[in-house]
């Protein structure tokens, strides 16, 4: 089965897909494909158009760029575990299942961030991400092939986009980087355009709050939407809106013990149409 051109969603055509289409060279598309992303999908394309306001010559001008980032940040078909060795041993990011609509979702502890070289923060924010979104289109791809089995249409869908838990509540002035953080704002907003679905940001101290307040400068109105405060006393209630519990780290009351992300690679590499973390 091939995953990476696979589309997790059904989205009604837009004209515009067409026509971004035609000012893409296969070039960008194979080097999507041979540097790890799902290749010049609608679902992709869409992305992309709706992050550009579907102005068509800058949403091709920005991909094919995106396409060369891509060949040089991923030199294979994904970053490699010894080359973010330092940063996997902080475990700052983490694996905490999927909500219930299929979001993929990271788990980040705040205090435990370090202060890094923005530029490598760069490459382990991808590593992270792309682990991420594998594992969406995996587990949609085994829900299909399980349905196909059935002889049943698919009940669930996945829009490619996941969910950001960032627990705040050990976050001091030592991870505090702005320069690094400001890197991964920007790596957002020019490759991974339209990934973000929702950003749970849990028991953030004062010190947090001032740091947003200048970080929310650099974001579009409708990126500072999909970020959501919870405090401590409603988190559980709270968590509970989008998550099963068995897909919550224990801190927001559910029962899932989040995995390492570079646990979550070993999984990938390994699976086709097995999705084991029981």
């Amino acid at each position: 089965v091939n995953l990476s051109n696979r589309n997790s969603m059904d989205y009604p055509l837009h004209p515009s897909i067409a026509v971004l289409r035609q000012l893409l060279s296969t070039r960008v598309h194979q080097l999507l494909v041979d540097h790890g992303e799902e290749g010049l999908t609608d679902q992709f394309l869409l992305r992309w158009l709706t992050g550009r306001k579907f102005d068509v010559n800058l949403t091709a001008k920005d991909l094919t760029e995106h396409a060369e980032w891509r060949a040089r940040c991923v030199p294979g078909r994904r970053v490699q575990d010894e080359v973010v060795a330092s940063e996997l041993e902080h475990n700052v990011v983490f694996f905490m299942g999927q909500d219930r609509k299929n979001h993929p979702t990271l788990l980040i502890i705040g205090g435990n961030l370090v202060p890094q070289d923005p530029e490598q923060t760069t490459i382990f924010i991808t590593y992270t991400l792309d682990a991420a979104l594998h594992l969406g289109r995996l587990v949609m791809a085994r829900k299909q092939e399980e349905a196909r089995q059935r002889g049943v249409p698919m009940d669930s869908t996945w829009d490619g986009r996941i969910v950001g838990v960032f627990d705040m509540s050990n976050f001091g002035w030592s991870n505090i980087h702005y320069a690094s953080q400001k890197a991964i704002l920007r790596l957002l907003q020019k490759h991974y355009v339209e990934r973000l679905y929702k950003i749970f940001i849990f028991c953030a101290p004062s010190i947090f709050h001032g740091l947003y307040q200048v970080l929310s400068l650099l974001l579009e109105e409708k990126s500072r939407e999909k970020i959501v405060f919870i405090s401590k006393s409603d988190a559980s209630s709270r968590m509970i809106e989008d998550f099963d519990v068995d897909a919550l780290a224990p801190a927001f009351g559910g029962t899932f013990k989040p995995r390492r992300i570079d646990e979550t690679w070993c999984v990938l590499e390994r699976t086709i149409f097995t999705y084991a973390w029981h």
